[in-house]
């Protein structure tokens, strides 16, 4: 593991102290496929659920292969909660490839597919995108110093942190508003036959097209789709058989994840204030750092990173020449 890895995770663990027991146990950690990255999680967080950028998976998957039932099959076994649709994507690759599913197995050794996801951490992510996010977020100030730099993104935090504390005031009810609108909007979609067995279990089946019958539980909280466990938020087949009961409040049937009192205690510590840096305490070491000497190369300066294989570039306009 690389020193700066080893210096990131380490001070992740300090600054995380409180609930650091809870991170082991039941966390999960989504980074790149840096080697450095993948050492340092191992090393500090050894209980950590640690999964798998698809992105990185992908790209670096179709150096190698290409083809149709790629294309069809593998981000669809990525999304697979259920051990039975991944298996069923996974051996239509291994029918047409089997030397790309080997590749998978001895080179992405990691958690990249939801079917094998703990459903103790309600977080369903295959990407890291939340760190792709961050990346567009601070792009306008990447070139400053590295000491303003930091305290640029302190903060922007500390708004943003501010903002949704004044946001989770105004919050009523149990659950977070937007996950009740978006199941409400679900339930105009419906389109399942549901056969009860007992007052909380039913089994569920999509009426036309594959009829695949799903067991929903409700005193469990359980759908054998795995959605439910994984997302923490009822499937498309407990909505049906929620919604086909009387007097069953849909928030009574999310994970308490997504209740306004979580929301409101993630927001609850305000990020710390910092005088500027000209009243910072002076350095005592014996020794000045100097900058780096750079050295001024032909051309503009490159603000953009550089596009891996899989990623859509940007086309250069043409002059138009009359």
């Amino acid at each position: 593991m690389s020193v700066a890895s080893s210096f990131l995770f380490h001070h992740l663990q300090i600054c995380s102290s409180k609930h650091v027991q809870f991170l082991v146990l039941t966390g999960s950690i989504l980074v790149s496929i840096w080697k450095s990255n993948l050492a340092g999680v191992g090393e500090v967080f050894p209980g950590a659920e640690h999964r798998e950028c698809m992105h990185h998976l992908v790209s670096n998957f179709k150096k190698r292969y290409s083809g149709k039932v790629f294309d069809d099959h593998l981000w669809a076994a990525a999304y697979s909660c259920n051990q039975y649709l991944f298996e069923k994507n996974w051996i239509a690759m291994e029918t047409e490839k089997p030397a790309a599913t080997n590749y998978i197995r001895k080179c992405h050794t990691k958690l990249w597919t939801r079917s094998q996801f703990s459903t103790i951490c309600k977080v369903d992510y295959v990407t890291n995108n939340l760190a792709e996010c961050l990346n567009s977020w601070i792009k306008p100030h990447k070139s400053m110093n590295l000491d303003d730099l930091m305290d640029k993104i302190r903060r922007m935090i500390m708004r943003k942190w501010n903002q949704r504390r004044k946001i989770s005031k105004k919050f009523d009810g149990i659950i977070l508003p937007h996950i009740i609108k978006d199941l409400n909007e679900k339930n105009r979609e419906l389109n399942f036959e549901v056969e009860e067995c007992s007052e909380d279990v039913a089994e569920v089946t999509v009426m036309g097209g594959s009829a695949f019958r799903f067991v929903v539980n409700l005193q469990d909280m359980t759908c054998s789709c795995r959605k439910w466990q994984v997302f923490g938020i009822p499937c498309k087949h407990a909505l049906a058989f929620i919604t086909s009961l009387s007097d069953s409040p849909l928030q009574n049937y999310v994970d308490l994840y997504y209740s306004v009192e979580k929301f409101r205690l993630a927001y609850s510590q305000p990020i710390p204030t910092m005088l500027d840096k000209s009243q910072w305490p002076k350095s005592t070491h014996e020794f000045f750092m100097h900058p780096p000497l750079l050295k001024t190369v032909a051309g503009r300066t490159k603000t953009e990173r550089y596009k891996c294989s899989g990623e859509k570039k940007k086309k250069e306009k043409v002059p138009y020449l009359p």
